[in-house]
């Protein structure tokens, strides 16, 4: 009985709950939509064009140097995150750009924090307070932080939600669609895409493929050197030993990069970034290398056929000697003969020429290797201020007298990369096989580009033809 009793009341106390909560309006009862507000900012946005567009007027007062330090101000800029660190090929670091689609200006920021993605993730829309900060020039590309000394240190962790507010727009992210050859400061810290491209075939021949950064020799990165196939510039790419992708291989086909555009640690040579793989779209099997002569490649013979190291000459002797020294766009800009150290080399740079575009041809003499055995070819070659791979090896067995219009065959020489404010070494560029050739046959260096796009400059030494 006493059971029942029990039963009774508890059957009674929930028959009353339903019916209450029947009565209660259902709407009370929804959960509510949660809406992400956009932070109130007090203060002035700054451009970051016009940030940068202050550095640089500090830079041509001050020097390399300069920078431009905030302090006690209300001014904010706004921008983009375009870098991820979730693959840690970013560090401690946050590329920002101005604008989702068409950007016009990068900036990249410092922060003593890491991992950054899950906090300020690709696409996120940020505000970044300025008080206190600085600006100035770190590897060769605009970089925020704090002062310290003569160098920009990273934001204190602590201070991130004071300086960094997070918007609460999450956007896609539309790539800026560029060019090697386009490549120019204004471009760094961009988000951006290069199609119709493809790795130097050295780095995927069968049986000795490349990883983006896990050679024996990559010490902090892994630099791999990317080409058009529509104009055949080179730029690198840059991948850290830290990544979570180092070890994976270097496609062979073509296809397109997005990521950032950078510079290389030394801040002397555009580098490309990659936020994680599936910025590699390599997709057309086909590739565009330039079809080069192979002629099969003995062991060197101790006959020398041809020989010139260009010791005591002067630039007006190259004619006399049977050279060839031909600017075929008409401009001025030609082949000379320079020196350093007591070494006497020919050189070429369009650097101040003014010519917008230029081809110039320094060609050998008439060379007869008919009855020889073996011919191979070398010479040495060094690169400076090197903004462009612009020079080409080419041979021929029916000069015109014309370099426009003779059947040149192009040769498999390796033309070296430089820093973009210096010298780089001299290397040997060959030996290249002639074995195939059996005629008279000329060399012709071509030299092809523009002032001030492209200008790199390049010594030419040592050449000479050995054969059996």
């Amino acid at each position: 009985m006493h059971i029942i009793n029990k039963l009774t009341r508890s059957t009674l106390l929930l028959s009353i709950s339903i019916t209450i909560f029947s009565c209660v309006p259902k709407e009370e009862f929804e959960i509510p939509e949660l809406v992400n507000q956009e932070p109130e900012i007090n203060g002035v946005e700054i451009m970051i064009d016009a940030v940068l567009g202050i550095l640089g007027q500090e830079i041509e007062k001050e020097g390399e140097n300069a920078k431009v330090v905030f302090g006690d101000t209300s001014n904010f800029i706004a921008g983009y995150v375009v870098s991820s660190d979730k693959g840690s090929n970013f560090f401690k670091e946050i590329i920002l750009q101005d604008t989702h689609k068409n950007p016009q200006a990068g900036i990249r920021v410092l922060i003593d924090n890491n991992p950054l993605f899950t906090r300020y993730e690709f696409g996120r829309k940020v505000y970044l307070k300025l008080r206190g900060l600085s600006l100035g020039m770190q590897n060769g590309v605009a970089t925020l932080g704090v002062s310290e000394g003569n160098t920009i240190s990273a934001i204190p962790s602590f201070s991130l939600d004071e300086v960094i507010i997070r918007s609460a727009e999450v956007t896609d992210i539309t790539p800026r669609v560029v060019a090697i050859e386009d490549f120019t400061e204004k471009l760094l810290n961009l988000y951006i895409k290069i199609n119709n491209i493809q790795f130097n075939k050295n780095l995927v021949k069968v049986g000795n493929e490349f990883t983006l950064a896990a050679e024996a020799n990559d010490k902090f990165d892994g630099e791999r050197i990317v080409e058009s196939c529509s104009t055949g510039r080179s730029v690198v790419l840059s991948t850290s030993t830290f990544s979570d992708f180092r070890g994976l291989k270097i496609p062979s086909q073509q296809g397109s990069f997005e990521g950032v555009l950078t510079k290389n640690f030394e801040g002397d040579t555009y580098n490309l970034v990659l936020n994680d793989p599936e910025g590699l779209i390599f997709d057309i099997e086909t590739r565009c290398d330039p079809i080069v002569l192979e002629c099969p490649l003995t062991n060197e013979g101790s006959t020398i056929v041809f020989e010139e190291n260009f010791t005591d000459l002067k630039t007006k002797d190259l004619e006399e000697k049977g050279w060839i020294n031909s600017n075929i766009t008409g401009g001025k800009l030609n082949y000379k003969i320079g020196d350093f150290a007591n070494n006497q080399y020919v050189q070429i740079t369009g650097f101040r020429s003014k010519e917008s575009l230029y081809e110039v041809w320094l060609i050998t003499p008439e060379l007869d290797i008919g009855m020889i055995t073996d011919a191979v070819l070398n010479f040495d070659l060094q690169a400076g201020y090197d903004n462009g791979n612009i020079l080409d090896v080419f041979v021929t067995r029916s000069f015109t007298g014309n370099p426009k219009d003779t059947n040149w065959i192009k040769l498999d020489a390796t033309i070296p990369r430089a820093p973009l404010n210096a010298f780089g070494d001299f290397i040997a560029s060959g030996p290249i096989s002639l074995s195939c050739i059996k005629d008279r046959i000329r060399i012709g260096f071509r030299y092809i580009g523009g002032d001030p796009r492209v200008t790199t400059r390049y010594h030419i030494d040592n050449i000479k033809i050995k054969a059996r």
